[in-house]
């Protein structure tokens, strides 16, 4: 090979080892989401506070309140989440200095179990997944990787001949070279992955053009006027009444009977309603809400399902739902997680088969400049 072509082969090949930063940093974010979907349950793993037992009747929410303002002195509960059965229900709490506080109530005994401060490790997590903690350059930067994602997916399929066969009759040599080895578990997880990365690339897709829509001003429809109680409705006294939680809790109760409960919100102003939040199992993957009255505990607006929402937040809400994972409980965690673990390792063993592979034509073409560059010289 002649001087020319030799330094034009090495000059791809740096081209090549430029794209490294690219796939560390897909690894990264692959991985950082899969910590992401189970964040709550790693937390519920390592942290006493946040388990219960679901043995016997749960206690009210006033109570739950009650024993939450009791154990932080000053603090105003702001929310109350129920995790389920095994988890205890969380009390969101403004202090006086201008901080939160959390406090782990046991939704049993109301045994305050324990008290965290800041931000949760889930929230780190999301954030640091989500956005890199840069808002919005962060944003940008993650979703611009459902374009390579999405493209490996479909190149991959052209390449990958009869790739089916990989569903009923999977083969890793484990006992072969490394190279060989990588390579069919680069392409097995591949094959087990292909709907979960259309799926994850497809909604990050989405998260990146919405974005750029509502950087560009551009209407996104679907907004709202924002559900307030009238002046006439808000009664005057000296002192600012105390909304009936238990009152707020049956109707809408009593307006969704089938409803899984999830989030309790107290107002913020005395023009705020409250709103319990849940879901009535109609459409898994989009949540009912319930505004109520503080004051009266009378039931002002429903929201839920289909019928209640435009179609940009309808497609918001399910393609959040479908990017975490988080419309099924558990179970459909555990999915999500194992999946990502798998696509993990899908980009980890790509990584490193190209890694090798870039290695090796570099040495050659080292030592082919050097042959062609010898008799040049001589």
């Amino acid at each position: 090979m002649s001087v020319g072509k030799s330094r034009t082969r090495l000059w791809f090949l740096w081209h090549s080892w430029l794209a490294m930063p690219l796939w560390a940093f897909l690894f990264f974010v692959c991985l950082t989401g899969t910590i992401a979907v189970v964040s709550t349950e790693i937390m519920w793993l390592v942290n006493p506070a946040m388990r219960a037992s679901g043995a016997g009747e749960p206690l009210p929410a006033s109570a739950l309140i009650a024993a939450a303002e009791a154990a932080a002195p000053g603090g105003r509960v702001s929310s109350l989440s129920w995790g389920g059965s095994h988890m205890a229900v969380s009390a969101r709490m403004a202090m006086p200095d201008g901080t939160s506080t959390t406090a782990w109530v046991n939704p049993v005994s109301g045994a305050v179990q324990g008290l965290s401060t800041g931000n949760s490790f889930q929230s780190f997590f999301r954030a640091l997944h989500g956005w890199l903690m840069t808002f919005p350059v962060g944003w940008y930067l993650v979703t611009l990787l459902a374009i390579p994602l999405l493209g490996s997916l479909v190149t991959g399929l052209v390449v990958y001949k009869r790739f089916w066969k990989s569903f009923y009759q999977p083969r890793i040599r484990w006992r072969q070279a490394p190279r060989v080895m990588w390579g069919d578990l680069h392409r097995v997880a591949g094959t087990w992955s292909i709907w979960f990365i259309a799926v994850i690339s497809v909604t990050s897709l989405w998260f990146l053009i919405y974005m750029m829509l509502f950087h560009l001003g551009m209407g996104l429809g679907g907004g709202k006027a924002p559900v307030l109680l009238a002046r006439d409705q808000i009664p005057v006294s000296a002192t600012a009444p105390q909304p009936d939680v238990d009152a707020i809790m049956a109707s809408a109760k009593a307006a969704l009977p089938d409803m899984r409960l999830r989030y309790l919100w107290l107002p913020g102003t005395a023009y705020d309603p409250a709103t319990v939040a849940g879901s009535s199992g109609q459409v898994p993957l989009l949540p009912d809400y319930v505004r109520v009255n503080p004051f009266t505990a009378e039931v002002i607006l429903i929201e839920g399902g289909m019928e209640a929402a435009s179609g940009i937040e309808l497609t918001r809400t399910i393609m959040r739902a479908l990017h975490t994972g988080d419309f099924g409980g558990l179970p459909v965690k555990l999915v999500w997680f194992a999946f990502g673990l798998l696509m993990t390792t899908l980009v980890f063993s790509g990584m490193l088969i190209w890694m090798k592979r870039t290695a090796r034509a570099t040495v050659e073409a080292v030592r082919g400049l050097r042959l062609a560059e010898g008799p040049s010289n001589a």
